[in-house]
């Protein structure tokens, strides 16, 4: 007989099957007695009653399970268990039988253990008694934690009755905790277990209906949580026993209400508000359970709290309505809010509008209900970084919805707080398609920003090199001027696109304008020696920003490595005094290992050349003299 099959007879074999397999598993383990010392053959005996499942479950365990009594008894009589160390026997989860037992409902073996200890008068067996009810598993649960979710609550019963003489009974609920600090009133209160509930709070244990667990979770939290009918009796009853329990907020500041809106318990919603529940409750970011049924889409939610006064002027700490959450997720909802509470347009804290949140969360259906609207959205409505719908499609990355907003009238020349359009962010982001579908619809591929960088400049500060080469290759943006004398198109303080991506730290751009300036041939001067106004090359840059792999493209390109401009500063200079963080060594020791010196060093260098040059030059003409 295979070891393994041990169990199986311990759970489902009668008690005769059971005694015959184990006394045909012992002969045979024993007939090898000839042939091994007895230690050998004890030890393999105790291999076969210690046989564990993958849970870490012996016979013993095995037996108890199923509520196999008989079998349970004989493992006991058989192994000689005391019954004083029943709770240090465990599986891998540090569980107990009795957690076992009572989770599987086996009334008949928890009957028989309770028994074992309460016929005897013995104040220190109760206590083993007291030591197994509430043994802690890995994670803190005891027996008692799984007797209470359990409808047939006749395990949890007994567990009450023989904890009647436990010491310090007042504050059992203060030892009956798990990791998370939730009692068996949570537990019942999660599978709404109206009787179990009434057990533990009819009790002097202390238990309260409101008590907190390690994130602020009462009971009646966790009843409003399960979409069952059976959770409007539980409900009623915590509300009854601890009715400011309503207001109660976990750590996120969520009350009862927030939470069964969330679980989209509608009938918890009816109640609570029958319990005169506040529809206007706020959690930590001050949204109302309106501002969650509509971020959810829960439309019969939001037309029932709308009609007991919620209102969608409440604000959450941005300032967002309900209406804005309804906008990024459900046309539905927003066209109820917007009904009952006859509004044509809301804007948050940075001046958003329901049509930018539509748009920032790729809605459509919101998009298009809104634009058709008699009240339709203002074109040129902007934030107040001054981005206009249109910038934030851009910036998402989102073609669809460009193309809609370009085909409504939305500008393509429209610019933000900095002067940029819907191509510059849409560069600077790597949004290759929304690019174009912008330009094939007319937008101007050379717009300037602020101070004067054009998309490709941003496409090299978000290290975009795929989108870069597209712009250059496939879209024909300008990255150098046309004609003879042809040079790199710079910004108001001279800098090129490949100083831009010096100074973003991307390589991968470097090598894109590199590769494309070797390719086309047309430059008067080369790209690395271009000097913005400063006197300085992408090599400073990159130096001053601290990035190696920048460092060694700019050189392999051919870039000066003792240029120096206006501010008196060598690429090593730059290096020895970035803008950021600490030197880089590995750039410092490559430069130094190529020659480069600091402008001090280079000035002291040129002056001592000149003085060579001079006296020999001095020299010369007093011989010819």
């Amino acid at each position: 007989m295979d070891i393994k099959s041990i169990l199986f007879y311990a759970a489902e074999g009668s008690a005769s099957d059971f005694e015959a397999q184990v006394k045909q598993l012992e002969k045979r383990r024993l007939k090898n007695v000839m042939h091994s010392n007895l230690n050998e053959s004890s030890e393999k005996i105790d291999e076969f009653w210690d046989t564990k499942d993958e849970k870490g479950r012996n016979v013993l365990f095995h037996a108890a399970i199923t509520d196999n009594l008989k079998n349970f008894l004989f493992v006991m009589k058989k192994r000689q268990i005391q019954k004083e160390t029943l709770h240090f026997i465990t599986d891998y989860n540090k569980a107990t039988v009795l957690h076992w037992a009572t989770q599987y409902n086996c009334i008949k073996v928890v009957r028989e253990l309770t028994q074992m200890f309460e016929k005897s008068e013995n104040s220190a067996e109760r206590e083993f008694l007291y030591n197994l009810i509430l043994a802690k598993d890995c994670e803190s649960v005891t027996p008692l934690h799984i007797a209470a979710t359990k409808l047939d609550t006749k395990i949890l019963r007994m567990f009450i009755e023989s904890l009647r003489y436990y010491p310090a009974a007042s504050k059992l609920y203060l030892t009956v905790q798990d990791k998370r600090l939730r009692t068996p009133i949570h537990y019942a209160a999660c599978k709404v277990n109206l009787e179990a509930i009434r057990i533990l709070l009819d009790q002097n244990y202390g238990f309260l209906p409101d008590q907190r667990d390690k994130t602020g979770v009462i009971p009646l939290m966790c009843a409003v949580g399960v979409n069952l009918p059976q959770a409007l009796p539980v409900i009623r009853l915590l509300q009854k026993k601890k009715p400011v329990s309503m207001t109660r907020q976990n750590r996120d500041g969520m009350t009862a209400l927030h939470i069964a809106v969330a679980a989209r318990n509608l009938d918890a919603v009816h109640l609570l508000i029958e319990l005169e529940c506040s529809v206007d409750l706020v959690d930590n970011e001050q949204r109302t359970p309106l501002h969650y049924a509509a971020e959810h889409g829960y439309p019969e939610i939001v037309r029932f709290l709308l009609s007991q006064g919620a209102r969608n002027s409440t604000r959450d700490n941005i300032g967002a309505t309900p209406a804005h959450y309804a906008a990024q997720f459900s046309v539905e909802c927003l066209k109820i809010i917007f009904e009952e509470s006859k509004i044509t347009e809301v804007n948050d804290n940075e001046n958003r509008s329901c049509l930018m949140w539509a748009v920032c969360s790729g809605n459509i259906d919101v998009i298009n209900y809104l634009i058709q609207r008699e009240d339709t959205p203002k074109r040129a409505a902007r934030d107040k970084h001054g981005y206009t719908a249109l910038h934030l499609a851009a910036m998402v990355g989102n073609e669809k919805v460009c193309k809609i907003l370009t085909n409504q009238g939305w500008s393509f020349s429209e610019r933000d707080n900095h002067s940029n359009t819907a191509l510059h962010l849409a560069s600077g982001r790597g949004h290759t398609d929304v690019l174009r579908c912008l330009v094939s619809s007319g937008a101007h591929m050379n717009d300037v920003d602020e101070i004067g960088r054009t998309p490709i400049f941003w496409a090299c500060m978000g290290g975009q090199s795929h989108t870069l080469h597209c712009m250059i290759k496939d879209l024909s943006f300008e990255w150098r001027t046309s004609g003879p004398n042809s040079r790199p198109v710079s910004d108001n303080y001279g800098r090129t696109a490949l100083h831009a991506a010096a100074n973003a730290g991307s390589s991968a751009c470097i090598n894109v304008l590199l590769n494309i300036e070797q390719e086309d041939n047309f430059l008067s001067f080369p790209l690395v020696g271009w000097l913005d106004i400063n006197g300085e090359t992408a090599l400073h840059e990159a130096c001053l920003v601290g990035k190696f792999d920048c460092v060694l493209s700019l050189l392999k390109g051919g870039s000066g490595i003792n240029a120096f401009g206006r501010l008196g500063r060598t690429p090593l200079d730059c290096a020895l005094l970035p803008t950021q963080g600490p030197p880089n060594k590995i750039i410092i020791d490559h430069l130094k290992s190529e020659s480069a010196l600091t402008y001090y060093e280079l000035k002291n260098a040129a002056a001592i050349l000149f003085q060579r040059c001079w006296r020999r030059r001095k020299l010369i003409r007093a011989i010819r003299h």
